[in-house]
């Protein structure tokens, strides 16, 4: 290619060396439209490589810097230069000059226009990271109801390895694992229906890493985006890579409703307790009620009182008597 522009430029220069007579102009002016003509296919060449870039501006700026200064030098010394030629020729020599400066140091107007940007970022209304979700948080299925809530914000991406996982479950043999793909599928197409949130299929995949896991840190990492997931080794994982992860089982913790001895409540009994004639029944968070003597209750909703909680790795259990 640098041939092919050498050679170009040579026959450029000879066409209008060599017939500047029959042009009707002096040899210097024929030499000094040579050398534009050539400058300028040049720079008309490096403007389209490098269009995308700060490079042209930087360019555009430096050509009209260096060109006001030849100028100057021009006007200053009329009385010592009185060619023409030599004139024109300063002219086009800065603004080439200018040109090429301007571009190699396109980074100071690349530099200056990212501060400008992130200051106006700075001052925009707040932008709600995307949310990526795992395999688990499909199956579990609670990520629907949040969703739902209206609470939840920031567009939803499934990756493709994620669905490719929920359809290999969904396809097992077991009939147990078979039930939790066919859920996770379900759930995947309840929020693709869902209007409140942007749910995106993410094609991206990292085909030089081994476990799903590492897939969306990986994947989390790229989108500067969260995890939703309730394995907890994702997220371990995701701790160690400083992702920020979203435990649903946290979430749901969280959301239960505060009790405190004392307390009154409504319960419907439902099954037996381990406890010789206790009477079990749940909260609509699901949190077990164990009543004293309840037993003989089965199946009746009782004003019950709360005498005790106790907190355990399954999660909490409320102990009540019944209300005198």
């Amino acid at each position: 290619m640098w041939l092919f522009r050498f050679l170009y430029s040579v026959m450029i220069f000879l066409v209008f060396v060599l017939m500047h007579e029959s042009l009707g102009i002096d040899i210097y002016y024929a030499v000094t439209y040579a050398v534009v003509i050539i400058f300028s296919i040049y720079f008309i060449e490096s403007l389209f490589s490098d269009f995308k870039s700060y490079k042209f501006l930087a360019g555009a700026v430096g050509g009209i810097v260096f060109s006001l200064i030849a100028y100057l030098l021009a006007t200053i010394f009329d009385s010592l230069v009185t060619n023409e030629a030599v004139k024109l020729g300063l002219y086009f020599f800065m603004l080439y000059l200018g040109i090429i400066l301007g571009m190699k140091v396109h980074w100071v107007f690349e530099l200056l226009f990212s501060k400008i940007l992130n200051s106006k970022q700075k001052t925009a209304k707040y932008a709600a990271q995307q949310k990526v979700l795992d395999t688990s948080t499909l199956i579990d299925g609670r990520i629907a109801d949040i969703v739902d809530t209206g609470l939840m914000e920031g567009a939803l991406v499934i990756p493709t390895f994620v669905l490719k996982e929920l359809q290999n479950i969904a396809d097992s043999h077991d009939h147990l694992r078979r039930q939790k793909g066919r859920r996770g599928l379900n759930v995947l197409k309840k929020l693709q229906e869902q209007t409140k949130l942007p749910v995106e299929i993410n094609q991206t995949d990292f085909t030089d890493l081994g476990t799903v896991d590492e897939k969306l840190v990986a994947l989390a990492k790229r989108l500067k985006a969260h995890i939703i997931t309730t394995d907890f080794n994702l997220l371990k994982v995701a701790e160690i890579q400083n992702i920020r992860a979203i435990n649903l089982n946290n979430l749901a913790m969280a959301m239960r409703q505060n009790i405190l001895p004392g307390e009154d409540l409504s319960i419907t009994i439902v099954k037996e307790g381990k406890e010789h004639g206790q009477g079990v029944g749940y909260l609509d968070d699901g949190t077990m009620v164990v009543l004293e003597n309840g037993r003989r209750m089965m199946g009746e909703t009782v004003k019950v009182n709360v005498t005790s909680l106790l907190q355990t790795e399954s999660g909490r259990i409320i102990f009540t008597k019944v209300r005198s």
